[in-house]
Formats: C-alpha cells, sequence, structure tokens
C-alpha cells in the first residue's frame, strides 16, 4: 500500500487541546435549555403579565402625584396613600398577583426539560462521555433557574428603578437600606425552588404535556385547598392556637410553601395600599421557619433525588 494512501495520514495526531474542561460542560446544557426559553414569544407575554401588581400601583401613583396635582391636592392626597405603602409589602403583593404567570412560565420552559430528553432517548447522547449526569443535571438546573429567576428579577427590578427615582421621600429605600438585596435573595430562592421542583418531576414522566400537567395539577388542586382553610381561618370567631393551625396547612401547598420562603426573607406578612385597613384581619402572618424545612425542603430532596434516579443512559442490548 503506498505510503500517500489516507490511511497513511497521520497528521490529525498532532492535535493536543483535549475535551472540553469538565467545568465548562454543564454550561453547554445550560446555555440551550436558557436560549430556548428566551426565544419563545409567549415566555415574554407572561413576564409582562406577571407585572400586573407593579404596573397598577405605578399607575396609580403616578396618577395621585402628578394628575391631581392639577387640582392642588398633591400633597394631602400623596401622603393619605403612601401612608398606607409598606415598601417590602409591595414586592410581596406583586408575587402573589403575579404567581400564577410564573407557574405557567416555569411549565413552559421546565416541565419537557428531561421529560422530552427521555422521550427522545437524547440522554445517550447527552450522557456519553465526558459527559456525567451530574453535569447534565447541574446543566439542566441552571439553564431553567436562570429564567425563572428574570421573569421575578425583571419587573422588580423596573419598579425598584421607578419607586427608587421618585419615591425616596415617602420612605422608600430610606426605611429599610436592606430592602432591596432581602427582596432579590427572597425570589432567587424561590426561583430556585420552583426550578428544582419542576425538573423533578420532570424526571418523572417521558412527556413534557403530562409532567406538565401532573405538576400544574399538584399546583392549583393544593393551592385550592389552602385557600378554602384560609377562608375558614379569617372568616370566622376561632381561637388563636386553631387559627395558627389553620395557617400553617396553607402553607403546605406549592405556592404556599414559595410565599412563606419569600415572607421569611423579607419579613413582611402583606398589606395593601388600596385596601382598607378593615381587610388587616385576613393578613397571613409569616409561617415559622421548621414548616418551610418540612413543606419545602422535604418533597424538593425527594424530587432532586429522583431526578438523579431517573436520569441515565439506558443501554441498548442486541
Amino acid at each position: 500500500m503506498p505510503d500517500s494512501g489516507p490511511i497513511a495520514d497521520l497528521s490529525y495526531r498532532g492535535y493536543q487541546d483535549g475535551m472540553a474542561k469538565k467545568s465548562d460542560r454543564w454550561k453547554v446544557i445550560a446555555r440551550r435549555t436558557r436560549n430556548q426559553a428566551f426565544t419563545k414569544r409567549s415566555y415574554w407575554w407572561l413576564v409582562i403579565g406577571s407585572s400586573f401588581h407593579y404596573i397598577m400601583f405605578m399607575f396609580a401613583a403616578y396618577v395621585i402625584t402628578t394628575v391631581v396635582a392639577v387640582g392642588g391636592q398633591e400633597n394631602l392626597a400623596a401622603k393619605e396613600f403612601f401612608d398606607r405603602v409598606v415598601w417590602p409589602d409591595q414586592y410581596l403583593s406583586g408575587f402573589q398577583v403575579g404567581h400564577f404567570f410564573l407557574m405557567a412560565i416555569t411549565l413552559l420552559v421546565g416541565a419537557g426539560s428531561i421529560a422530552n430528553d427521555h422521550r427522545s432517548n437524547a440522554l445517550l447522547v447527552y450522557l456519553a462521555r465526558p459527559c456525567t449526569r451530574k453535569d447534565y443535571l447541574v446543566g439542566k438546573w441552571m439553564g431553567l433557574f436562570v429564567p425563572v429567576f428574570v421573569a421575578l428579577a425583571v419587573p422588580a427590578a423596573v419598579f425598584t428603578l421607578y419607586a427608587g427615582l421618585n419615591f425616596r421621600e415617602y420612605g422608600f429605600f430610606t426605611d429599610d437600606p436592606w430592602m432591596i438585596p432581602k427582596v432579590f435573595i427572597g425570589m432567587a430562592l424561590v426561583a430556585a425552588i420552583q426550578t428544582s421542583y419542576v425538573m423533578g418531576v420532570s424526571a418523572l414522566f417521558r412527556q413534557g404535556r403530562f409532567a406538565g400537567a401532573a405538576y400544574a395539577g399538584v399546583y392549583v388542586l393544593s393551592g385550592l385547598i389552602g385557600s378554602v382553610v384560609t377562608g375558614i381561618a379569617r372568616g370566622g370567631e376561632l381561637g388563636e392556637g386553631i387559627r395558627r393551625v389553620l395557617d400553617t396547612i396553607h402553607y403546605c401547598s406549592v405556592y404556599g410553601g414559595l410565599e412563606g420562603v419569600f415572607k421569611l426573607v423579607i419579613n413582611s406578612g402583606g398589606s395593601s395600599p388600596f385596601e382598607s385597613s378593615a381587610r388587616d384581619g385576613g393578613i397571613i402572618p409569616p409561617p415559622d421557619l421548621w414548616v418551610m424545612f418540612v413543606v419545602v425542603l422535604l418533597p424538593l430532596t425527594l424530587l432532586m433525588f429522583a431526578a438523579w434516579r431517573k436520569v441515565r443512559a439506558v443501554e441498548v442490548v442486541g
């Protein structure tokens, strides 16, 4: 065989760079998962929908501080309105009003994250060397966490900028200088928990739509039960002990757990400047810390363990 033949050309062996770094492997999966979410138009419409409370607050504040000024009543109207404003509570209200949009966003970006890879046998490709199960799970988790956190943080950041420029004289920033860091830490925790939940549920199914239906069903049903229990607790003359037990049941729902974590971080029970003080009895106080360990960390740990067990390459033996 002549030396000039193709098989004798071994020049490719001069490549010395090796495979990708271990620390970079998960980043490829994370970037692909994140970009898939950000390129969906429906994602951004849902983000806008989740901003409803912030939009309404900014509009009302603008009318009170600007339009009413024409009649010479600016100081009185603004004072009456902002006296009812508790600034951390506005972020809590933003989360409470927009939580269904957040659930929809989570399902949009995460329901099929692992389930559809099961269906298409893509795990055989992902888990081929040198990509490990850890690389895959970390990459998927980060790729889902970023869009969920952005959906929470972007409306809050716009509201923060607007309020910081216009409402410092009404206590924004000055009442609690640590308010903004606590708000975004709380949002990061909520996004992390939501991401872990949906990823764990996705790993249990082979169809994204089935995983989405299961997660949405648990979210809505547990939330409905929590709302009924809350109505009972706040609507009747009950003892403080019974009311506290019923409030704890409220936090046992998926939404309630997320709300409870956020309340604990920002130290807020909730209030609205658009409602009279007569409705203060309907406010649910922040939960005890041990409740959050049980109702949040326990299912989160079980779901992530399920994801670890389910994510594996299945070899076909001929």
